[in-house]
């Protein structure tokens, strides 16, 4: 029951933190990029666009893995679970407008709820997002390192949104400032809470 609402808390955090960062109108985080850009360019949502790439991924892990596989098939009910609960948080937090100040306060509090979801979500172990799923995949069919898979992945991720906005001769949704700042920063904060957790059971012990 426990991993349960780690899984479910960690989710709802991240929501926020992904609102928070579209709010800050800094730059959104390189795996958002992507549907970030599509919801402006189409009729889609912010959420329905996540929905759209989160499905296509997750086709992509299974013909790169020739197989359809249960882990697979969850991922497809949370993808639709995940884009409502991106367009209620877009819904419920209004957007207003911020000096330069409050942005990267906002911002700020955004990629730390990113994290904190993403631990909490890591915690729970439950079903992987399409997103890690397909990174996952990559590495795996590919024999190379997670770390760089992902790497690849986020890099590709704003060069596709930055090609389509070229060609459709607009401005550049999502990438800016908080794009760089969360790729640093939401890892290092996973490593904190991840050594945090480490120490308080050392101290426990002792």
């Amino acid at each position: 029951m426990k991993r349960y609402v780690y899984y479910l808390l960690g989710m709802n955090i991240l929501v926020l933190g992904i609102t928070c960062n579209t709010l800050s109108n800094l730059g959104v985080g390189a795996f958002s990029t992507l549907p970030y850009a599509v919801s402006f360019l189409t009729f889609l949502t912010f959420g329905q666009a996540n929905i759209v790439f989160y499905l296509i991924f997750v086709c992509i892990q299974m013909i790169l893995e020739r197989k359809i596989s249960m882990k697979f098939i969850l991922e497809i009910p949370f993808s639709f679970i995940f884009g409502f609960l991106v367009d209620l948080y877009q819904y419920i937090i209004p957007t207003i407008n911020l000096n330069l100040y409050t942005q990267i306060l906002v911002l700020l509090i955004g990629n730390t709820c990113c994290a904190i979801g993403v631990y909490f979500m890591i915690k729970g172990n439950l079903i992987m997002t399409p997103v890690d799923g397909l990174v996952l995949s990559i590495s795996e069919v590919f024999h190379r390192p997670y770390s760089l898979c992902k790497n690849i992945f986020d890099i590709s991720m704003i060069l596709a949104t930055i090609i389509i906005c070229l060609v459709c001769r607009s401005s550049i949704y999502g990438i800016g400032l908080g794009t760089v700042f969360s790729a640093f920063y939401i890892g290092r904060v996973i490593l904190f809470c991840e050594n945090f957790k480490l120490n308080t059971y050392k101290k426990i012990e002792s």
